[in-house]
């Protein structure tokens, strides 16, 4: 048997497709199968390309309808026969040491069931050329590793992790844990399968992971599901996390300084939730914003506040999945990232620092607890 399982999803885009897959064939470890997901029943490039490259580790899944991107995207949460699996998307490839790197990773972490790397950003042009963003979603330190224990304030709306960067452990993925809701809209599937993770989870700050900004998308325009999702999530977060005051602060200045500015997201969670402790943080302007959202587009905030009542089920499974993921916690030791540091990517550096300035074995150190 493989050591990984890589699921490469396309959907009418060979160039893109044939540059991802030449990434993955240029990985140093080659201890992996691919099984290669064409969703456009119509187009035969993907075949043409296969028969082409005629690497016996490509399997071709040619859809006889169109699954649609999230269901594509469970196919391939739902795990493998092999230890580890991966995602690649076709309009993304990735450096020739990730795998080696995240499985690497995964081997001296054996508690962690998922590592993901840090990306470079490109844009698409409309001459269908590539533009370098000269930018990371992460901060670039130095260090190869860093394993995050505990809750962080990213997680109240925002995933840690990036499918197209990850490397998992398939144990992780048993029991259908990690395939989303049917009726999830495609910009929070990320944050919803976070959900069931476990701690530690494990970022490589090295850019490993190149990632397109393309000019098509198939995110769905669906506002006011993607808002109220957002909002049970965040509700989820504080009850039970319950960040305390300083850590709130932060939260919110985040957002404050966000472009965009993000609070309106905030307040929509604190009033599902009824925390108003939490609501308490937000200021004239942040209201302000949310009732001229609501004029724009009364429909997103009214769907976002009935959350609750419109998706039950989806609410008490966020509730029970984020409960036990904070209850997943493990005591912070010297090189870990401290609970509730990290309210944004930016925030690494510093908090690595204070991390690295630890001392004492993981039984001394912090333990963050969770209600």
């Amino acid at each position: 048997m493989h050591a990984i399982r890589v699921f490469v999803l396309t959907c009418r885009r060979p160039a893109m497709l044939r540059r991802a897959l030449s990434s993955l064939r240029a990985q140093t470890v080659t201890d992996w199968v691919c099984e290669l997901h064409n969703d456009a029943p119509e187009d035969e490039s993907p075949r043409q390309l296969v028969a082409e490259l005629a690497d016996p580790r490509i399997t071709l899944h040619h859809h006889d309808k169109n699954w649609g991107a999230l269901a594509t995207f469970n196919h391939a949460c739902a795990g493998a026969a092999e230890p580890f699996f991966s995602i690649l998307e076709d309009d993304n490839w990735w450096e020739p040491t990730l795998l080696e790197r995240l499985l690497a990773a995964l081997r001296d972490h054996p508690d962690a069931p998922m590592a993901w790397a840090n990306l470079r950003f490109w844009r698409e042009e409309a001459n269908g050329s590539w533009n370098d963003e000269r930018r990371t979603l992460w901060p670039v330190i130095d260090t190869p590793i860093v394993p995050i224990s505990q809750p962080q304030l990213i997680q109240f709306d925002g995933p840690l992790h990036s499918h197209g960067a990850m490397l998992v452990r398939s144990a992780a993925a048993a029991g259908g844990r990690l395939v989303v809701a049917a009726n999830a809209p495609l910009g929070v599937i990320e944050n919803m399968r976070e959900c069931f993770f476990r701690y530690p989870m494990l970022l490589l700050p090295a850019p490993l992971t190149n990632f397109a900004l393309t000019l098509g998308t198939a995110r769905d325009g669906h506002l006011g599901r993607w808002a109220g999702q957002q909002a049970l999530l965040g509700a989820a977060f504080l009850r039970s996390v319950r960040p305390p005051r300083e850590a709130l602060q932060r939260l919110w200045m985040s957002r404050r300084t966000a472009r965009p500015r993000a609070t309106s997201g905030l307040i929509l969670a604190g009033l599902v939730a009824r925390d108003f402790h939490f609501l308490s943080h937000a200021s004239p302007t942040d209201w302000f914003l949310l009732a001229a959202g609501f004029v724009r587009r009364p429909f997103v905030t009214l769907t976002a506040l009935r959350a609750p009542t419109l998706q039950p089920a989806l609410n008490q499974l966020f509730a029970d999945a984020t409960a036990a993921l904070a209850a997943s916690t493990r005591p912070v030791a010297s090189g870990q990232i401290p609970p509730l540091a990290l309210a944004s990517p930016a925030d690494l550096p510093a908090a690595w620092r204070a991390a690295t300035k630890q001392t004492g074995s993981p039984s001394e150190t912090q333990t963050f607890k969770a209600s």
